[in-house]
């Protein structure tokens, strides 16, 4: 090695400016960590980041060894573990490595992992263009790295401890190693007979191969970097075919990858069956499957070695497509699996696509929003890496495009892989930048190119020309081209800096909800232990959950946070398990029969419900959209044309709650309490039906706001045989107004609410989260309507009410204790008898 070329003054400039960027980009992702602040767990993202803490304290517990079934979610089946085992590992290594031992010390520790891998893209970036393009061009994409905005930032931000930043990390590395493979074989193609040129493309291959399985160890969607080469082969073996060379380096390159990546996998373990998005068998299918694709495309050149070249581009076109045929007539069952599997990666799921939000496809206005500026030289530098292929025919610019297409794709189908774009984008905004300005000092493109494949030297011959004064008003022209090209350049550059920097340095810290916090932390302390190891790993063959074991009952949003703080088991959770079906969250809340819900609970042995503001209002469509997709929200909320007065042509469009909305579970738990509740005043619409008016919505054309005695008799006077275009209904506008009576759930009482108010003073008391527990009931003979006084442990207190059905009340409180945080100072009071009863806990447990 030349010290002297190694330590020349630019390298040390280079290398100076990407430690100052490394640490930049380390410094504005961590800025919450300065903030003085000892309370760390305040910092920690909800949902899938607290899951991860747990995760590395169990390794912490139980290290090296990983667990691939976790009993304490997904009650009561227990969660198969299909994010891979690297990620806590490498926390957990961490934490030991810095003595990190309690909860605070570990969170401290591993809030600063993603940023840590965030910033280490900096110099990975530059040496990944640098190669493809130049040092210019590197250290600018570098630069635009450090600072991308949107799902890459939000997702390695302090506070946000989850794969995604080593996604990227990892998947990049692979794609810096098998560039500079590309690179390597071009200037030194592997010849099949000649095995010392195989020596340093294996090893090169090999340490593809390694980068790969260490993505493949932290999730298994890099599975779709395996696709990406599938899809550069061919492309990759018709450049080697055109310049006279038969295609074995990427015969050796690919099948040493895989062959490695193969190992891996199986190193990593089968944990599940299904899809690819799992640890499933299908990964090594694939893998062999391209390896053979290799074979296959290698065959067909060296059987065509001394035909012309577009012999062998019809034998892979041709090749190709009775491949597909052939894999769909003789093994239809795999042909599907592959198809099934590209579809999750790049088709759209339509209940996943109304409700989750990662999942849904993304718009333009989202890719605007992200990266402005960066879009316009995205653009760019794709046109700059085509220019480049069709002048120079060089694989690591065509598999450079390739990659950015791919991702862009994906990231249109789904949201969430606008982390993964972020790349790209930054690789070709430097591309855009570095040609710009050698554009300027070389506008004719004189400077001598690299050597291409053959090895040959492209001798270029000057056509006749017309002479001296042509000539220079040739080169002012594209003299000024070339400055007013540079020009844009910078400025879009400049734009997207100041946009990006602005977006990244007004990003808030992370902050855990309070009122979760609260509430899960209450819940471990007050409900009994269910009898489940938390840090201990089980085999899920061999695995029987104790008879103390139970479950909670949420939205899917707040599993994690159940199991992490609560230290409790939820029935469902954000991995989306325990949603759908007919024993489902989704089905739990929106059922209106609590005679369905208390069979939801008994068949999944669920002893707590925990309600929140959000699961009854803004995140209310998606569990409807759950448990029906065929209707959605349909029934519950409709949407109104309310016209204007002054003018009849225009008006404005309102939502209204129906009366299917209040008799859901989830409004009679968190706006009522479970307590019977009688309507008070409610709006009367007559509208004109969608289908009469030609609008997407109903046209109000006559409504009042009235009781509901007045406003019932109203509807039952309406006639629709008489008024065929038009329609009555009672709706309002709150959600703890209802429409209708409803009736009280005889099965479940408040134990716990957080602090926090979500109404206004002069308006019904509603507090943010709720904790309800089902019991069985005490039996009171009777007639007529009990009430209860109840205090809650925020200092509310409401009425719980209840009406006797078939001459028997039913209800879930004892009289003049405490159960939970509620207090219950008196006894229950028949309104109609004036009798007063007195219940006990054993009462109500039966």
């Amino acid at each position: 090695m030349d010290l002297k070329m190694v330590f020349k003054p630019i390298h040390l400039i280079i290398a100076s400016l990407l430690l100052i960027l490394t640490f930049f980009s380390f410094l504005i992702r961590t800025l919450p960590a300065y903030s003085g602040n000892a309370d760390v767990l305040m910092f920690v993202g909800m949902d899938d980041p607290t899951y991860q803490l747990r995760r590395i304290e169990q390794v912490l517990a139980n290290y090296p060894n990983i667990a691939w079934f976790d009993p304490m979610t997904f009650f009561p089946n227990g969660q198969p573990m299909h994010w891979g085992p690297l990620f806590p590992l490498l926390g957990a290594t961490i934490c030991l490595i810095t003595g990190a031992v309690t909860r605070t010390e570990i969170i401290t520790v591993s809030l600063f992992i993603p940023c840590a891998l965030a910033a280490l893209m900096v110099p990975v970036v530059y040496l990944l263009v640098s190669r493809v393009a130049d040092w210019k061009a590197g250290l600018a994409a570098a630069f635009f790295i450090s600072i991308v905005p949107g799902q890459f930032f939000f997702r390695s931000f302090y506070g946000y401890l989850d794969h995604h930043a080593g996604e990227v990390f990892f998947s990049t590395l692979f794609c810096l190693c098998y560039l500079s493979v590309l690179v390597y074989c071009r200037k030194h193609p592997v010849d099949i007979k000649n095995k010392e040129t195989w020596k340093i493309p294996a090893l090169l291959g090999l340490l593809c191969g390694v980068t790969y399985v260490l993505g493949l160890a932290l999730m298994p969607t890099m599975i779709l970097f395996a696709l990406l080469v599938g899809m550069f082969t061919p492309i990759w073996f018709i450049i080697q075919r055109y310049i006279g060379h038969l295609g074995a380096s990427a015969l050796l390159v690919n099948s040493v990858t895989f062959i490695v990546a193969i190992i891996g996998f199986f190193i990593i373990g089968v944990h599940a069956d299904g899809g690819l998005n799992y640890y499933t068998t299908g990964h090594p299918i694939a893998y062999s499957l391209l390896i053979l694709a290799n074979v296959v495309l290698f065959g067909f050149s060296y059987q065509l070695r001394d035909k012309p070249y577009w012999y062998y581009v019809g034998a892979i076109v041709g090749v190709s497509v009775l491949g597909i045929i052939a894999l769909a007539l003789i093994l239809p069952e795999l042909f599907a699996y592959l198809s099934a599997n590209a579809n999750a990666f790049f088709g759209s799921d339509d209940i996943h696509w109304k409700t989750i939000q990662e999942a849904r496809a993304w718009t333009w206005d989202d890719a605007w929003r992200t990266f402005q500026y960066s879009l316009l030289l995205f653009a760019a530098g794709a046109a700059v890496l085509i220019y480049r292929i069709r002048k120079e025919l060089c694989p690591s610019h065509a598999f450079t495009l390739i990659w950015a297409l791919v991702i862009f794709y994906a990231t249109c189908q789904h949201i969430r892989y606008e982390y993964y774009l972020a790349v790209p984008v930054a690789i070709l905004a430097g591309i855009a930048v570095g040609f710009a300005l050698n554009f300027v000092k070389d506008p004719f493109g004189t400077i001598e190119r690299k050597v291409p494949d053959t090895g040959e030297h492209h001798h270029h011959h000057k056509k006749a020309g017309k002479g001296p004064e042509s000539h220079s008003k040739t080169s002012g022209t594209v003299r000024t081209t070339s400055y007013i090209f540079l020009a844009v350049i910078i400025v879009l550059a400049l734009l997207f800096s100041y946009q990006a920097l602005g977006r990244d340095l007004m990003m808030g810290a992370y902050n855990l909800n309070p009122d979760w916090r609260e509430a899960t932390e209450w819940l471990e302390k007050n409900t009994p232990d269910p009898g489940v190891d938390y840090y201990a790993i089980y085999d899920k063959e061999n695995y029987t959950y104790p008879d103390t074991a139970y479950g909670v009952m949420s939205w899917w949003d707040y599993g994690h946070i159940i199991t992490y703080l609560g230290k409790r088991m939820p029935n469902a959770n954000p991995f989306q398990y325990g949603v759908n079906g007919p024993y489902g969250s989704a089905r739990f809340f929106m059922t209106q029969n609590e005679s369905e819900a208390n069979q939801i609970l008994d068949n999944l042995n669920t002893r707590y419900v925990i309600t929140d503001y959000e699961m009854d209002t803004g995140k209310f469509w998606a569990m409807s959209t759950w448990d029906n997709p065929d209707v959605g929200v349909y029934p519950y909320q409709r949407t109104f044309i309310f016209p204007n007065p002054d003018e009849p042509k225009s008006g404005m469009n309102y939502p209204l709650l129906m009366n299917a909305y209040y008799q859901t579970m989830i409004s009679r738990l968190h706006n009522f309490d479970g307590s019977q509740t009688d309507p008070g005043k409610v709006y009367f619409l007559r509208y004109m039906k969608p289908s009469a008016s030609g609008l997407s919505a109903p046209v109000v054309v006559d409504g009042a706001q009235t009781n509901y005695t007045a406003g019932k008799a109203l509807v039952e006077s309406f006639k629709p045989d008489e008024n065929p275009q038009y329609e009555v209904i009672l709706a309002n506008f709150g959600y703890t107004d209802p429409v209708s009576p409803v009736s009280a759930l005889q099965h479940y009482r408040l134990i716990y609410e957080s602090k926090t108010r979500t109404t206004p003073t002069d308006m019904h008391d509603l507090r943010y989260v709720k904790i309800f527990e089902k019991v069985k009931g005490a039996q009171i003979p009777g007639e007529g309507i009990l009430e209860l006084q109840v205090k809650t442990n925020a200092g509310r207190e409401f009425i719980y009410r209840t009406e006797s059905i078939n001459g028997t009340f039913t209800v879930p409180y004892p009289t003049e204790t405490s159960v939970g945080a509620v207090t219950i100072p008196g006894k229950y009071h028949n309104i109609k008898t004036g009798a007063e009863y007195s219940i006990t806990e054993e009462q109500i447990q039966g």
